[in-house]
Order: C-alpha cells, then sequence, then structure tokens
C-alpha cells in the first residue's frame, strides 16, 4: 500500500512539473521567444524539471545529472528532423477529410512524436542504463514519449482551438501546459512501472545509483 502511495504521489507530481514546464514554454513562445522556445528551450526546461523531481524521488546515480543536457540537445534533434522530413499536408488533409476535425489537430498529432523523438531516445539510454533489459526498457521509454507526445499534440489542439480567442498572451501558456500534463501522464506511468526496484533487490551495480524507496 506503501509502495503504491509513492508511485502515486511521484506521478501526480511527474504530471505536474511537465505541466509547470508547459506553460513556462507556452508563455515564451507567445511572448516574443517564440523561436527560441520552440527549437532551444522546450527540452531544456521540460528535462530539467523531471530532473529536479527525479533527483527528489531519489534518483541521483552519475548518470542522471545528464538528464537536462541530453533532453535539451535530443528535442534540438527532433526539431531538426521535424524540418527536414517528407511534407506531411498531404496526409494531414487526408486525416482532415477522412475523421473530420480541423487540419491543425492533425498536425499537432503528428509533428509533436517527431519533436519528442530525440528527446525520448536520449532520456531512454538514461533509463535503460539503470534498468533491465536495456532494449525493453529503451524501446517502452520511446513509444511511451511519443504516444504522450501525440496525445500531448490532439489535448493542445483541441484546448487551443477552444479558449485560445478568450486567452491573454500571459495565460496562453496554459494551452501548453494541458499539452504536456497529458505527456507527463502517458510517461508518468511508463516510469513508474519500468524502474520499480528498491535498493535491496536491485543487481549489485545499479543499487548504489537508483535508490528508489
Amino acid at each position: 500500500m506503501q509502495s503504491k502511495r509513492r508511485k502515486m504521489t511521484f506521478l501526480l507530481a511527474w504530471v505536474m512539473a511537465n505541466a509547470i514546464g508547459g506553460f513556462l514554454i507556452g508563455f515564451l513562445e507567445n511572448n516574443g521567444a517564440q523561436f527560441m522556445a520552440t527549437l532551444f528551450l522546450s527540452g531544456a526546461i521540460i528535462g530539467s524539471l523531471q530532473w529536479g523531481l527525479l533527483r527528489w524521488r531519489g534518483y541521483r546515480g552519475r548518470g542522471w545529472k545528464f538528464w537536462p543536457l541530453v533532453s535539451s540537445f535530443g528535442w534540438i534533434i527532433g526539431t531538426l528532423l521535424s524540418s527536414v522530413s517528407i511534407s506531411i499536408d498531404s496526409t494531414v488533409d487526408a486525416l482532415t477529410a477522412q475523421f473530420g476535425l480541423w487540419d491543425v489537430f492533425w498536425l499537432n498529432l503528428i509533428l509533436q512524436p517527431i519533436w519528442v523523438f530525440g528527446m525520448a531516445i536520449a532520456q531512454g539510454l538514461i533509463l535503460s542504463h539503470y534498468n533491465r533489459p536495456k532494449m525493453r526498457t529503451l524501446v517502452i521509454w520511446v513509444v511511451a514519449s511519443c504516444l504522450g507526445a501525440a496525445l500531448h499534440g490532439a489535448v493542445g489542439a483541441w484546448f487551443c482551438n477552444a479558449f485560445c480567442p478568450i486567452l491573454s498572451s500571459t495565460t496562453t501558456g496554459l494551452v501548453q501546459a494541458k499539452g504536456w500534463a497529458a505527456y507527463g501522464i502517458v510517461t508518468g506511468l511508463a516510469i513508474a512501472w519500468l524502474v520499480t526496484d528498491t535498493p535491496a533487490e536491485q543487481p549489485e551495480p545499479l543499487r548504489e545509483s537508483l535508490p528508489l524507496k
């Protein structure tokens, strides 16, 4: 029971950390720093808040300190990847014609996983270093991150369509907050499930690096 309570507390804190990061990103994007926030700062902001929470939870091995750095570089790689990828306009048009809704919804749903992909791999490499089997951990984290990112895109697009016209430049960060919170739910469940060993149950090389309880 105590273990489940700790996991739930961690999950709620993870969602909140991602939501706060999303609000900061949205605020910067709508107050004169859109290029910097979208291309360079998103991974650094989200990664730093996640890292602070991971340290609070007890993840203090040497590898964890690189979490903000690899998140930042991974995000930049993902955004650059999306800029050189094949045009998805035809896919967006086909989805809109087939399922309705609006083109920005499908655009965000497709693009957000591409933006997150690099960050997911970089973070997954750290996670896999502290969890076995390594490849399973990496694959699960990348899939969860991309699914969370797709949900982020869908939730953000819906919320913006409904509320952006009435939000000020100060409060439009709430749109990104909702999207990153959705991402946080999926990735929070994944990381809580992936890293479950207590220090006493971990293999000897991992015991010092990852005190969870």
